[in-house]
């Protein structure tokens, strides 16, 4: 007979083994020692956190005969119920009992007493695969139940129960559980197993189960199987099928370093053993964020789950890279991780991605290129549909003492163009195209050939022309008027031809060869 696997040799037979879910157990074992347990339960949560299992252990409580607030598991009723044997709990799972004629059959059924116990318990797991019919032929049932009856509704997608059935329940929510709990919890089975194995394999495990101790017990049997009572780091992440560990690690640094080659190498190598790459970019994207953490909160926080050793390199390493480079890292990362799913050459796109992050090392902060630019006295020009323009020292010759000089006596249109050039470099560039700005009294004019006409309309536009005319007011210092137009285009002049002269032309528009040949003094050669 084949020994039971981890997960079936470990589950919990009283509430305090079960792990991470103290919130859950805590109110059972008030209910139980109160004498307060509901009639219908609902327990939701990602697989393999201990759905079925706190089940179990409800119906032990309420069945027990010593009268415990948990199982004794030394009663009949206890030891029987852990072998599966006791008549009055009815494990029914709902993907295979979806129909309406199951449950009416289970309705039936449920109005006889137990036969041995005190209550009789139904245990339906994977809840949310019941149809529509099922569920409204259990609502009369789960909301009246008989005195001796007890439903408990096991679901891992409680968003497709019906609501009339989540408010017919007690609705517990079981957590996902953390790295360190797993580890902790491997950590006594590997004693028990005299097994051999790191604190880095631990973590690898836990890492890939995702929250889910059965899937770390399953993971945990067949390293065993694999490895031994020995199990090497190195030897697990070939069996899962994962990237070293240290693999992130060394690919923030080849791009924090700008080392291209390095970076390369390491994509090269991932992709000739196989790896997956979107595996690959998370663990980038997981490391970057504890790089994140390690910046802002201090290594006794604990907010990484890695191993002491990792936690302390991770903290190092976090002082000599600027938090702005790891966000824009964490962008291009995550960005990668989305067009990894639809792409025909991940290769391909994760090498070039590695390239374009190498680039982001050489940027600097806006706010820092803004203040070297002040620093060096670099004016800023003033934003586009915003008519303000600084003050120009233009040199202005003293005005006569009676009235005020003409304008053309203040500034010329080549210095005006060159100091809108330098406020504003787009107009600038359209008034440099037209034929030169006519200063001419009050009146500033800007003409544009027919093949520039465009840039006329392009000047016209509200925020533009408002622009210009602040600006030239403020520079002269003085009311004008501002006029940009197209010059109008030529004339076609029809000249008068002299009555001597017409029948010389129509003679020779009647036959071009022989005028020509009297003009040049030509002959005719057939």
């Amino acid at each position: 007979m084949n020994p039971p696997v981890s997960a079936r040799k470990w589950r919990p037979q009283v509430f305090e083994a079960v792990v991470g879910q103290r919130h859950v157990t805590t109110a059972l074992i008030n209910a139980l020692r109160a004498g307060k347990t509901a009639h219908a339960y609902l327990f939701s949560g990602i697989r393999g956190v201990g759905k079925t299992t706190l089940a179990r252990l409800l119906a032990k409580g309420l069945n027990c005969t010593t009268q415990e607030t948990t199982p004794c598991n030394q009663c009949n009723a206890c030891m029987e119920m852990t072998r599966g044997q006791w008549t009055d709990v009815i494990e029914i799972d709902g993907a295979s009992h979806t129909g309406v004629d199951h449950i009416r059959e289970l309705r039936e059924r449920a109005q006889y007493l137990p036969l041995r116990g005190r209550c009789k318990v139904y245990i339906i797991d994977e809840a949310h695969m019941l149809s529509n019919a099922a569920f409204n032929a259990l609502l009369k049932i789960l909301e009246e139940p008989p005195p001796h009856l007890v439903f408990i509704l096991a679901t891992t997608d409680p968003h497709k129960m019906p609501a009339t059935i989540l408010s017919r329940c007690q609705h517990f929510t079981l957590r996902r559980l953390t790295r360190q709990e797993i580890v902790d919890h491997l950590s006594a089975i590997a004693r028990d197993n005299q097994a051999e194995i790191s604190a880095r394999a631990l973590t690898a495990i836990a890492r890939a189960s995702e929250g889910s101790l059965r899937d770390a017990l399953t993971l945990f049997d067949q390293a065993l199987a694999y490895c031994g009572n020995k199990i090497a780091e190195t030897d697990l992440e070939l069996l899962l099928g994962r990237p070293p560990s240290e693999v992130p690690r060394h690919i923030v640094s080849a791009l924090c370093a700008r080392d291209a080659p390095a970076a390369l190498k390491i994509a090269r190598d991932l992709i000739d053993q196989g790896h997956d790459l979107r595996q690959v970019v998370s663990d980038v994207l997981e490391y970057l964020r504890h790089l994140m953490v390690s910046q802002h909160v201090p290594e006794e926080g604990g907010l990484i789950d890695l191993p002491i050793e990792d936690v302390a390199y991770i903290y190092a390493q976090a002082k000599g890279v600027s938090s702005e480079m790891l966000q824009r890292l964490f962008i291009v990362f995550a960005q990668l991780q989305n067009d990894l799913r639809g792409s025909l050459h991940p290769h391909l796109l994760f090498e070039v991605v590695l390239m374009r992050a190498i680039l982001l090392a050489d940027l600097k902060p806006v706010e820092q290129i803004i203040a070297r630019l002040t620093q060096l006295g670099v004016p800023q020009a003033p934003p586009l549909g915003v008519p303000q323009a600084p003050p120009l020292s233009i040199p202005a010759s003293p005005p006569a003492p009676e009235s005020k000089p003409a304008l053309s006596q203040e500034i010329t249109g080549a210095f005006l163009l060159e100091q809108i050039k330098r406020a504003h470099p787009v107009i600038g560039s359209y008034l440099e195209q037209g034929q030169g700005m006519e200063i001419e009294a009050q009146t500033i004019r800007v003409r544009f050939s027919e093949d520039r006409a465009f840039l006329v309309d392009m000047l016209q536009k509200t925020d533009r022309i408002a622009w210009l005319k602040t600006f030239v007011r403020n520079a002269c210092k003085r009311e004008i008027v501002l006029e940009v137009s197209q010059v109008a285009p030529p004339l076609l002049v029809t000249l008068p031809i002299q009555e001597d002269r017409r029948e010389a032309l129509q003679d020779a528009l009647s036959d071009p060869v022989a005028s020509a040949l009297e003009i040049f003094g030509g002959k005719r050669i057939q």
